[in-house]
């Protein structure tokens, strides 16, 4: 211990006594006692990962001088409780952050204009999942919090791919501190992500054209992480479940210096584990670093970086077969992997980012975001997709291969917010530009050698040779880039109304070069110069507390997806309505809103589910659909109805239709419920917490190839429900311990149909059992 404390150089700061007024800007009822008035935080000299160390040392060491002090004052051995503080200049995020709330529900989002506005202030529908929700469902992925979200769906293509959708449609839309990420491929490597980085997970739906100026009319989903805080604080928890899993978590943060104007945060977590499936398991580690410094009294400058490493084996590759060969349904055990025990989707990704932040005399805001983004991935898959199954398992054969990927994405976001006054009224704008670069390099191979016959699928393991791969047979450079422009102001006529007008002007390109199974990729280019999308959005107040509200925004997707003729699919061109009433009840402290919403949309992407003949190995073949409409209704409300009782429940209906009414997107439930409760016991049982989690959806369907029939055949999964459950206990001030079960009743279901013909089965049952020790 005396060599590692040589290595470091200590740096004392005192943490804030409860009977001092905290720094303004604090947040609410965010408390954890000291054991100590002083800590020691040791800053490293290396590099930022050498900063989890740095947080240890300094536990190891506070808790250590709690026992070896000798002195008989016993007030220096008496601290009240820490608040909890973002910094002072932290004025423009601190309303929204939802860490130590204790809530299902936040005053304030910016994900919709920018602005920072209050849920009923917002002229479209809002959903945002706390901290305090993550933590107490064991929502560890952005998959399992999405799978709470109202009117937000999770389908399963294979165990690594999980597509995302809302109102009907895809999701590609992903925000990260409110900066937009790339869109092609982004939703399938987001939805992997680690929960424990983040304060909260913001979800718009519809169409946002303010933010992204293109995109599907589904939802944007925001990723805002965790914040340095001015007073040391932070957490260790360990979680155990009956898959055979583990995951360890840490989370250090307090100021850096003596006057507390630089700040940093630590936060990492592993997990490893099996699955309900035959020989899969996975191991993720994850890291992230942020430090902050007041440059001067309203500048503030961000530095950090976040990385995640997932690390499967026995990935599938599309699901398992829903016929046997004579046409027979093949009803198999929920637990059948259909892929080698080698069979790898390894991904990693990396995120820098900058951001510097100014608050100016005259009450305007300005921001200067810069991320850098890196991912990879190298999946070496062997799956059983190709064949036909018999009864008694023989018959199927392997799909192999092994296709890297690697991609970098620069993105650079400058806007300036703030009141003018006009007409005698203040009213608010938002001015900026936008700047992104992508660059991927693919490759594709096949196996040198390998016997591709499965035996008996139904008694498979997966216990093969792995092969060598031969030189690529696909190689695809690509690169694309968007810039925009764009504008929102929030003009303010009356008291109670409120005009939000808009939009962006935007510039894509997207260009590809190289081969595949088809011959040369001879510069494949699409580009769109000078697309306008415009916004509107009217709110006004019937009361004190209740609001109506009405929005339009056009759709504007160039697609990256393909044809079956391995042709790119043309724009994606519409409109998006959204009108309904929102309320503010419980002085605030629960929000609501009712919904209905209509979108129109020409060149829509409906998948085939069938691959691409010569295409990329990962590609499913889609048509393009003119004069789709979509018809629906949500229902949501989220906060606390009575003390210590939260809330998150939504309802969602929507039915989308071609111009001769036959139904689209019929892998989407047209109803599903979503409900997110727990209660905090007090008096006799203070320091209990119980909580349950309820899905419904009615009946999906699509349309897959039977065996023997000379049509396609209607594949319906039937509505179902999940149910999970929670509790915890509140040993001590600091310690807690807790239990959970998912998928209570065991129920099993398809999560997905008709992806490369195949279904893939829902989690099974799971329990887990956690402790927590925040300091």
């Amino acid at each position: 211990m005396a060599t590692l404390i040589q290595k470091w150089k200590p740096l004392s700061f005192a943490l804030s006594d409860s009977r001092q007024a905290p720094p303004s800007h604090h947040l609410p009822d965010v408390r954890t006692p000291c054991v100590h008035r002083y800590c020691i935080l040791f800053i490293p000299g290396g590099t930022m990962l050498d900063f989890r160390f740095s947080a240890l040392a300094s536990l190891m060491l506070a808790s250590g001088a709690a026992y070896s002090d000798t002195t008989t004052d016993s007030e220096a051995h008496t601290l009240g409780n820490i608040h909890v503080t973002t910094s002072g200049m932290d004025k423009h995020d601190a309303s929204m952050t939802t860490e130590g709330t204790d809530r299902y529900g936040t005053n304030a989002t910016n994900t919709a204009t920018r602005m920072v506005l209050s849920p009923r202030e917002t002229p479209q529908s809002v959903s945002v999942l706390t901290r305090q929700q993550m933590d107490d469902f064991n929502l560890n992925s952005v998959a399992d919090v999405m799978r709470r979200t109202p009117g937000v769906t999770v389908k399963t293509q294979d165990t690594e791919r999980l597509q995302l959708s809302a109102r009907g449609f895809d999701i590609t839309n992903f925000l990260y501190d409110g900066i937009p990420s790339t869109r092609a491929g982004q939703a399938k490597q987001a939805v992997l992500s680690d929960t424990f980085i983040y304060d909260r997970i913001e979800v718009l739906r519809g169409a946002s054209g303010l933010l992204n100026g293109i995109g599907e009319p589904s939802a944007t989903v925001n990723l805002v992480r965790k914040k340095p805080t001015r007073d040391f604080t932070g957490q260790v928890g360990v979680e155990l479940n009956s898959w055979d899993g583990y995951r360890g978590e840490f989370d250090a943060s307090g100021s850096l210096s003596n006057n507390g104007r630089v700040r940093g945060r630590f936060v990492s977590a592993y997990e490893q584990g099996d699955s309900f499936l035959d020989h899969y398991e996975n191991d993720k580690q994850i890291f992230y670093g942020v430090i902050e410094a007041d440059l001067f009294d309203n500048t503030l400058l961000t530095v950090g970086m976040d990385y995640m490493d997932h690390d499967p084996r026995g990935s599938t590759w599309g699901g398992i077969p829903l016929f046997y060969s004579d046409g027979g349904i093949a009803d198999l055990d929920r637990d059948l992997n259909p892929a080698t025990d080698w069979s790898r989707w390894a991904r990693d990704t990396q995120t820098i980012f900058l951001n510097l932040e100014h608050h100016f005399e005259n009450g305007w805001y300005s921001k200067f975001a810069y991320n850098n983004q890196q991912s990879n991935y190298d999946a070496q898959l062997a799956s059983a997709g190709g064949g036909q199954l018999n009864r008694d398992g023989s018959g199927k054969t392997l799909w192999a291969g092994r296709y890297v990927e690697d991609k970098t994405q620069d993105t650079f976001d400058v806007y300036a917010n703030g009141p003018f006054a006009l007409f005698g009224r203040q009213h608010e704008l938002v001015v900026g530009a936008s700047y992104s670069d992508a660059e991927s390099d693919y490759t594709g191979q096949s196996p040198v050698s390998i016997n591709n016959v499965v035996p008996d699928l139904l008694n498979w393991n997966g216990d093969i040779p792995k092969p060598a791969w031969a030189a690529p047979t696909t190689v695809e450079d690509q690169s694309s880039s968007q810039t925009s422009l764009y504008a929102t102001a929030r003009f303010k006529p009356t008291d109670r109304l409120a005009v939000i007008a808009g939009g962006q002007v935007v510039d894509w390109k997207q260009e590809t070069t190289g081969f595949n199974g088809r011959g040369p990729i001879d510069d494949e280019s699409y580009q769109e110069n000078g697309e306008v999308v415009p916004y509107l959005g009217v709110v006004y107040d019937l009361t004190d507390h209740h609001s109506v509200y009405a929005s339009y925004t056009r759709i504007f997707q160039p697609q990256t997806v393909r044809d079956i003729n391995n042709k790119i699919l043309a724009p994606e061109e519409g409109n998006s309505y959204e009108a309904g009433l929102k309320s503010e009840l419980n002085e605030g402290r629960l929000n609501t809103t009712v919904a209905v919403f209509r979108i129109n949309q020409d060149n829509l992407a409906e998948s085939t589910g069938q691959p691409i003949p010569g295409g990329p190995a990962n590609a499913e073949a889609y048509r393009a659909v003119d004069g789709a409409e979509t018809n629906g209704v949500e229902l949501e409300a989220a906060g606390e109805i009575l003390p210590g009782w939260q809330v998150q429940a939504g309802y969602t209906y929507r039915i989308t239709e071609d111009p001769d009414g036959d139904e689209l997107n019929t892998t989407s439930p047209e109803d599903m419920i979503r409900l997110s409760t727990q209660y905090r016991f007090r008096g006799d049982l203070n320091g209990l917490t119980i909580g349950t989690a309820v899905s419904w959806q009615n009946k999906t369907y699509a349309f897959v190839t039977r065996p023997g029939a000379s049509a396609d055949y209607k594949f319906v999964q039937e509505s179902y429900t999940l149910v999970d459950l929670m509790a915890r206990y509140q040993v001590t001030a600091a310690l807690s311990v807790g239990a959970n079960v998912s998928n209570l009743t065991d129920e099993k279901y398809f999560n997905n149909l008709g992806f490369y013909n195949g279904g893939y089965y829902g989690d099974a049952r799971k329990y887990s059992l956690n402790m927590d020790y925040r300091f």
